[in-house]
């Protein structure tokens, strides 16, 4: 049994609790443009309408998990709608009644560092890699900025923003970007599922209702994350920079 989703995702329903979705465009290494975050997020809407569901999985196909904002589109008409959709995914993840679980075994750049760090659960494979890329594309990391450091810490955030520092699996597990490293992503799912099979559900959703009253998310933050990289592209040197990157390949 399959969730109806979109091309740019695969969604599997048929092992509950479990609801898996997987990005699916390798060739634009799963980059989050209109079509991914529309299937993002109509995915998980479903995934929290569904009857048992109660853990929803993010992975990936092909050796990146995300590549985050389609930068290569980041114009003076489209890149707003795109950013505030991925604002709210993130929200959507973080505040969602179902645990959000995020598999990275691929690199995750960009936006795709926060896709993961928006979750309740991070698990880093071996081949997993972290890195916030926007400072070396003229740009600032407005939008993920605040989940990364709600498990780095705030400083630890913007060091890493700072220097497009690149974080590996291990590394990432001893900052708290990531809850485990393994070499077996299966394997560590699955003792995660078998660990929430033991807590009481309405417990489990409890507590993360509690949490966002505890640490509200930043008021304001989606009109602060606009004006922030709004002010950057009106650098026509941003738009040169991007344009050149995109041309050579170095972003999708």
């Amino acid at each position: 049994m399959a969730l109806t989703a979109p091309a740019p995702l695969r969604v599997d329903a048929g092992r509950a609790p479990l609801v898996r979705a997987t990005l699916d465009t390798p060739g634009t290494r799963n980059r989050l443009d209109d079509d991914m975050l529309t299937a993002l997020t109509g995915a998980l809407t479903a995934a929290e309408a569904a009857e048992g569901a109660e853990v929803f999985v993010l992975d990936a196909t092909g050796d990146t998990f995300c590549s985050g904002i389609a930068l290569g589109e980041a114009d003076r008409d489209g890149w707003q709608p795109r950013l505030t959709a991925v604002h709210h995914l993130l929200q959507r993840l973080a505040d969602s009644p179902l645990v959000t679980v995020a598999v990275v075994d691929g690199a995750a750049t960009g936006g795709g560092v926060g896709l993961a760090a928006a979750c309740d659960h991070v698990i880093a494979g071996p081949r997993a890699s972290f890195r916030m890329t926007e400072v070396l594309l003229g740009l600032v990391p407005a939008v993920i900025l605040p989940v990364v450091a709600e498990r780095t810490g705030r400083h630890r955030a913007f060091s890493l923003a700072l220097g497009a520092q690149h974080v590996t699996a291990e590394q990432a597990a001893d900052i708290g970007l990531a809850d485990q490293r393994t070499d077996d992503c299966g394997q560590e799912l699955r003792l995660l599922l078998r660990r929430l099979r033991a807590a009481d559900h309405g417990a489990v959703r409890a507590l993360k209702r509690y949490r966002r009253e505890l640490f509200p998310a930043p008021e304001g933050h989606a009109e602060r994350a606009v004006r922030a990289v709004a002010e950057r592209l009106r650098d026509q040197r941003v738009h040169e920079r991007l344009n050149t990157f995109h041309r050579q390949g170095l972003i999708p």
